[in-house]
């Protein structure tokens, strides 16, 4: 993920909380201005990243319930990492977020 990328994560997380999180599924509620300020080409990219066999292996966007499900490999990334990023401190919610992004990234 590139900078602006995490920048643009991390504005949107105001949109998002979390409705439901066991380890390796965590399902976000997210308002409709979230829908709204991401382009169809950002929706992609989030798919893009999913591979059954990688650290987040699917993602699906239901618009018509707010809802977003990721599913992930739980003994890779921490699913203390994900609470993080999606909780109400910034200060932890970036630290969880460069933490996500090494993990991404080997």
């Amino acid at each position: 993920m590139a900078t602006d990328d995490l920048q643009s994560l991390m504005a949107l997380r105001r949109f998002v909380t979390v409705a439901h999180h066991i380890p390796g599924r965590i399902r976000l509620s997210f308002t409709n201005r979230l829908v709204s300020a991401l382009s169809q080409s950002r929706l992609a990219e989030l798919q893009s990243l999913c591979h059954p066999e990688g650290c987040l292996k699917a993602c699906s966007i239901n618009a018509a319930t707010g809802s977003v499900v990721l599913e992930y490999c739980a003994s890779t990334l921490s699913p203390t990492l994900l609470t993080h990023l999606f909780g109400h401190d910034d200060q932890a919610a970036q630290q969880a977020l460069t933490q996500i992004q090494a993990v991404l990234s080997q």
